[in-house]
């Protein structure tokens, strides 16, 4: 055993420590002991520290920057500060690991708060040159976790914990493993894994080990800031049980701090206890108690208390903790005071904690009487009640009435009754919703501790009892940092998470979300005691009180657990239920529920009595990773809604095809075959896809009869990926309006741009920064050729296939080089000019980035010049504020980065900028013709307010949509966390979209980490809405495909191209499956040939719509002329149609006739009615609006030419139909209309 390890000290009086029974034998593994550094006491020369590992040919380490006052605590402590400054950190042997394929580093450490929210590396093993290193780190912000990581070859490799599973200002002891044997890399926190994955490369394959560091980066990170005791470096991977040893005995060296002072910091007395409840501290479940007379006190702190008029009773409570394999206990002398309760305050008691919730369904069993009472239930308006308290209603309607309790105790003369209002579902139309969090695992599966620790919802299925997640088991609810991000300041880390999450229906039919809000990416709890709540109209859209308002004081002191809400109808109250740190069931209640001002009732021991609630993991079946829940019951207007915005959608069907009549002899290239097939969803939406092909092999068009022509739709599939290392990809549909040959030509053309992103190094682009652009006549067309050197990326950047349209040192406008980055361009047309916008980085430093935009040159035609030729390009030129001054001018007078501009235009053509700055998303006007300068002042519109886009929100791109402006962009760091975010304004340029409250955020992301099409895509990030060939809307972003089979597959991010559908609700849905999207891509026509020599007599149908055209819409009443008004519109359609047969035009004849049989003359003198007048104008403007579209015409041809194509049927029915929604447009004008609220963004 080394030396400082020593007797422990004499406890303090009532606290004993006792080492674990595994620690007496516990010693520190030795062999293959490379070096062991010993920081417990300062050297004579005050910075070289003895390599104590017996045998070991390394030499000592050295302090750099060393100073007295940096050894204390039997540690040294580490400084911190700038990479260049001086701050204390340790330089070690170097070639520590040089021949080892196999290691472990651990470090026994005290972090301080700031490392838990910067980049940092504890320690390193490699060189200066940040190209290949073994390092771990403890950030837990923009979206990292605690890692161990290694570079070699190029490539970095993070091994990540699934959450933040360290604490600052404790220590820790922190272990790295990396296994060549099987290429597993671990990392361990005081001796438990918290982290585990493949890594392809080994320590022997970083070849250069000049600077091995404990607390010093080879990037230009902060130095690590807190103190070091140990450090060990083996040459061979240690194995679980080795590592947890050397967490036990390590733990020895500051065991006071460890045990005594968790136990003293729970700042618990001996006391007197006059209820029914004695607090007793855990320290988030660090600490036990035990009682030394359960039947006064239990374990947990439940007090069953002497009778009134009895002795007090003394009970000797003890706290006991383990650390580490250290274990410590402290008793406490409580005195239980006697009851003073009467039995009418407990029976009332007793019945406030009776609660039946407002919506239930058919058969629920209702809870029995409180203890120690009588219940009595009656019902009424249609609801059962059963022996047992079994809820039942008759027919397939909700139905809602009362249910009424009598709450009765013995020796109590009058029972106390509650009321209850209630909506009982039919069991079949009653669907059980399930909230929960999960525990989490890893950004490979789309549930680091961000995601995990929010509120998904399951619906479950009934049949089988298995629950189906919605939203790909990905969180839905996601709180509010504790802090608003300050404005025109760079954001910060304010996120939070959650646990624990439930659903109830609240008086008003809105939902209430409880959870206990989180640390970010973690289960413990940031404001112990308090619960979050949150609202949500639709369970679509969530709202909750910012700046941490949303916590509600329960008035608990020992932590709020698996909280749990039903509104009390009888009393107009909420009851709130949970269970405290010792598992002990608590509630309250409160007669409003809003905020932190609300006001909580007595505090009760005990479950209060209602339906449903909390869902362990072991009943729970078919959501992995499940940790905890609660369920509720929902009817199937909810349902349909949630399936909609976060189900899969699914191709029900493709609308069929109206028969086509053409005349023996036509010709084959008139055949008007449809081209585009419509799709029906399982929602209700619709979308189209192009039919490639038609086989016409055997349609004989010289013989009459009846004809099946089968058709196949298309389905355009992008590879995957489309395009290595090319990150914030840009893909523009351009119309290339341009001279040739002296003539003039408009060619439609496909261009892509998007960062060099070569193996992640999208700053330097190793040592050739550049802008590649490539261009061809269709998508598919640009995209990268697997397997073919031609199109392909080489190791510094460049594909054969782009051109080349800036490169490091081409001037600006002011004639200062672009040195950098060349980061997020997009193609866009400003004032018909084609345009790109993208973020130049000057000098050295990457942070020196600003916003700019270059366009293509015109010749003097005003005809575009080749956009792949460089010198056609005008050089880059800043954009600023109106008055000069830079966009990111921040409110302290510094200028940040602006960088991600997009454009856009609302539906009145008025333009704005959008782009990212300070970390927020912000916006302005700016008149096209000068596009150098924004005309309003910048603001901000979107915030990185949660977990899962911490610190960031990047990357705007939008479009707009059925009269609304849909802005995507991105959030969380850049990696496998990287996710897609969506807020929604009104697109009609009636709005002014520079106040941000015009925009509506969702909390959770519209795009994020998944599989698609069977494969993981990670990262999915920065997109930029487009359109194909066929006028489809496609999605063009970045994300990660580094195993892909004829690619390069290096480490930096990938394009990725999909196509977007529009759900019923109004939303896009970005990761349809090809099978969701298409189910069955084969279709048919029937084609009639018949002969040429039929003639069709439509002198009957002439005669009529003469007459027709002969009435007075004046004299007759409005509802009979607005029948006759479609009819009308139909016969004409039908008359005009030189190939309808003469079955259209009889049914065309019949259906006038009786409209005009149908018409009511109006009563009254001149036949001006006041009910025909006002609506007749309306319905005078719909046939004005009419008649452009054909009237009668007395001298046309009434019969078949001699050959041709007929669309009588679907002419006819597009008329019928606008001509009914003409109609219906008419009616709405004398109908009023409520509309309600929008309570989504839909």
């Amino acid at each position: 055993m080394i030396a400082w390890m020593m007797a422990i000290p004499t406890a303090l009086a009532g606290l004993a420590f006792i080492p674990a029974a595994a620690s007496a034998v516990e010693s520190l593994p030795t062999d293959d002991l490379l070096a062991e550094y010993s920081f417990a006491s300062k050297p004579s020369d005050g910075h070289t520290v003895a390599n104590t590992a017996p045998g070991s040919a390394f030499g000592e380490a050295q302090v750099q920057n060393p100073g007295d006052d940096l050894w204390k605590d039997q540690s040294l402590v580490l400084s911190g500060g700038d990479w260049s400054g001086g701050g204390s950190w340790v330089r070690l042997p170097a070639d520590l690991l040089s021949d080892k394929s196999s290691a472990t580093v651990q470090m026994e450490v005290k972090a301080d708060p700031d490392m838990l929210k910067s980049f940092h590396f504890m320690w390193n093993i490699g060189n200066a040159s940040n190209q290949e290193y073994l390092f771990s780190s403890l950030n837990c912000a923009f979206g990292r976790q605690p890692l161990v990581g290694i570079k070699a070859k190029g490539i970095e490799h993070l091994v990540q914990s699934g959450s933040c599973a360290v604490r600052a200002d404790q220590w820790m002891s922190v272990t790295a493993t990396l296994d060549g044997s099987d290429g597993m890399a671990r990392l361990y926190v005081d001796g438990e894994e918290v982290a585990s994955g493949k890594v392809p490369v080994t320590t022997a394959d970083i070849g250069d080990q000049s600077l091995n560091t404990i607390g010093h980066s080879p990037w230009k990170d902060v130095n690590f800031k807190g103190q070091v005791a140990n450090f060990r470096v083996y040459g061979r991977a240690l194995d679980a049980g080795q590592v947890k040893s050397i967490s036990t005995v390590d733990a020895n060296i500051h065991r006071s701090e460890l045990v005594d002072g968790r136990i003293d910091a729970l700042d618990f007395h001996d006391q007197s206890v006059d209820g029914d409840y004695l607090a007793l501290p855990t320290a988030g479940g660090t600490v036990t108690w035990s009682s030394s007379d359960p039947s006064i006190i239990t374990d947990t702190g439940m007090v069953n208390q002497p009778p009134s008029g009895a002795q007090d009773q003394t009970v000797t409570m003890t706290a006991t903790t383990t650390v580490r394999g250290l274990t410590g206990s402290k008793s406490y002398r409580i005195t239980v005071k006697p009851s003073t309760k009467t039995k009418a305050e407990r029976l009332q008691e007793a019945a406030d904690g009776y609660v039946i919730p407002p919506l239930i369904a058919s058969g629920t069993k209702l809870p029995g009487a409180p203890d120690h009472t009588t219940l009595q239930l009656q019902a009424a308006s249609g609801i059962s009640i059963h022996d047992g308290g079994l809820v039942s209603i008759a027919g397939d309607k909700p139905v809602s009435g009362r249910i009424t309790a009598r709450i009765t105790a013995a020796g109590i003369a009058d029972p106390i009754v509650k009321d209850f209002e209630v909506k009982v579902l039919p069991k079949s139309k009653a669907s059980t919703l399930l909230a929960y969090d999960r525990n989490a695992t890893s950004a490979d599966t789309a549930n680091n501790g961000d995601i995990a620790h929010s509120m998904h919802l399951a619906l479950k299925d009934e049949a089988s009892g298995r629950y189906q997640p919605y939203n790909g088991n990905y969180g839905i609810f996601f709180p509010l940092g504790y802090a608003s991000q300050p404005v025109n300041q760079n954001t910060r880390d304010y996120a939070r998470s959650l646990k624990d999450p439930s659903i109830f229906m609240m008086g008003d039919g809105s939902y209430g979300i409880l959870s206990v809000r989180t640390n970010r990416g973690s289960d413990v709890p940031d404001s112990p005691g308090r619960l979050l709540f949150a609202r949500s109209a639709d369970l679509l859209a969530y709202e909750e009180s910012p700046n941490s308002a949303g916590l509600i004081d329960l008035g608990e002191t020992n932590g709020v657990n698996s909280p749990y809400g039903v509104y009390d109808t009888a009393s107009k109250t909420t009851m709130i239920g949970w269970y405290d740190d010792n598992g002990v069931p608590k509630y309250t209640s409160f007669a409003e529920l809003k905020d932190k001002d609300s006001v909580h009732g007595p505090v009760h021991v005990g479950r209060f009595a209602t339906v449903g609630g909390s869902q362990p993991a072991s009943e729970v079946q078919g959501i992995d990773d499940y940790r905890h829940g609660s369920s509720m019951v929902i009817d199937q207007d909810r349902v349909k809604a949630l399936q909609t915005r976060f189900g899969r959608l699914t191709n029900t069907g493709v609308d069929g095809f109206k028969d086509i009549t053409v005349t023996k002899g036509s010709s084959a290239d008139g055949l008007k075959l449809p081209k585009t097939a419509r799709l029906t969803y399982s929602d209700g939406s619709t979308g189209s896809l192009p039919i490639r092909d038609w086989d016409t092999s055997h349609l004989d068009l010289d013989k009459v009869g009846e004809y099946e022509v089968a058709g196949t739709i298309g389905q355009t599939s992008y590879k995957v990926p489309f395009a290595e290392e090319r990150a914030d990809p840009s893909i523009y549909k351009w119309q290339w309006k341009r001279q040739v040959d002296g003539h003039e030509r408009v060619d439609t053309k496909y261009l892509m741009i998007a960062t060099n992103d070569i193996e992640g190094d999208c700053t330097w682009q190793h040592g050739s920064p550049h802008m590649p652009l490539r261009m061809a006549d269709a998508i598919a067309d640009l995209a990268d050729t697997p397997g073919q050197d031609s199109g392909l990326i080489d190791a510094n950047g460049y594909n054969a296939k782009e051109h080349i349209i800036l490169k490091a040192g081409d001037p600006d406008a002011e004639g200062q080089p672009i040195m950098h980055s060349f980061w997020a361009p997009e193609i866009h047309e400003i004032n018909g000019r084609l345009t790109v916008l993208f973020m130049a980085g000057y000098g050295n430093q990457w942070t020196n980035g600003k916003a700019v935009y270059m366009q293509l040159k015109q010749d003097a035609g005003g005809h575009d010049l080749d956009p792949t030729v460089a010198s056609n390009w005008e050089r880059p030129r800043a954009v600023t504020r109106s008055d000069g001054r830079p966009l990111a001018l921040a409110a302290d007078g510094s200028v940040g980065m602006s960088l991600d501009m997009s454009y856009f235009q609302d539906q009145k053509g008025q333009s704005y900028y959008v782009w990212q700055q300070l970390g927020a998303t912000y916006l302005a006007r700016m008149n096209p013709a000068d596009p150098a300068h924004v005309t309003t002042d910048p603001v901000r519109i979107v915030a990185p307010d949660y977990a899962w886009n911490a610190t960031i929100a990047e990357g705007p791109n939008v479009t707009l949509h059925q009269g609304k402006l849909y802005l995507m962009y991105s959030g969380s760091s850049v990696g496998k966390t990287y996710t897609t975010g969506m807020a929604v304004a009104d697109g009609s340029g009636n709005t002014d979209l520079t106040n941000p409250a015009s925009w509506s955020n969702l909390n959770y992301p519209i795009q994020n980490s998944g599989i698609f099409n069977g494969k993981w895509q990670l990262g999915t990030g920065h997109g930029m809405w487009s359109e194909d060939e066929d006028g489809n809307q496609i999605y063009v972003f970045h994300a990660y495909a580094n195993r892909t089979d004829g690619y390069r597959n290096y480490s930096g991010r990938d394009t990725f191209v999909r196509r977007v559908h529009w759900a019923a609700d109004g939303l896009p849905v970005l990761d349809m499956d090809a099978n969701e999207e298409l189910a069955h891509p084969d279709v048919k026509v029937r084609v009639k040939v018949v002969n040429s020599s039929v003639k069709v007599d439509k002198s009957g149908l002439s005669a009529a719509l003469k007459k027709a055209d002969g009435l007075d819409q004046g004299k007759y009443e409005s509802g009979s002329w607005l029948a006759f008004t479609a009819a009308r519109m139909q016969a004409q359609a039908v008359y005009d149609d030189p190939n309808a047969d003469q079955a259209a035009v009889d049914q065309a004849l019949k259906g006038l006739q009786e409209a005009i049989k149908a018409l009511v003359p109006l009563s009254g003198p001149g036949g001006n009615g006041t009910q025909g007048g006002s609506l007749g104008q309306g319905t005078s403007l719909i046939s004005a609006g009419v008649s452009g579209n054909g009237r009668h015409d007395p001298g046309h041809d009434a019969s078949v030419g001699s050959g041709g194509l007929s669309s009588t049927g679907a002419d006819v029915a597009a008329v019928s139909l606008a001509a009914l929604l003409m109609v219906s447009l008419a009616l709405m004008v004398a109908i009023p209309v409520r509309r309600s609220k929008p309570s989504s963004l839909a």
